[in-house]
């Protein structure tokens, strides 16, 4: 899977899936901080199925609050 990016304000959450597609990497960073290093969190899933719909899951929750597809 491409990495997939959202926007909100300052912010930017981008999400990628490693590990045969079980782990989603979430790197979060601020362009009004630009010395404070991104933030970077996992979710860690049993399969690939659980992983993509856990992603489905994060992406929707985050739209409904007003974030915005990059690009």
């Amino acid at each position: 899977m491409e990495p997939l990016s959202l926007a909100h304000g300052t912010q930017v959450r981008t999400f990628s899936v490693e590990d045969d597609g079980c782990t989603i990497v979430i790197t979060t960073t601020d362009s009004s901080q630009p010395d404070r290093p991104p933030h970077q969190g996992w979710e860690v899933c049993e399969s690939e199925a659980e992983a993509e719909g856990v992603l489905r899951k994060l992406v929707h929750d985050l739209e409904r609050q007003g974030w915005k597809p990059v690009g």
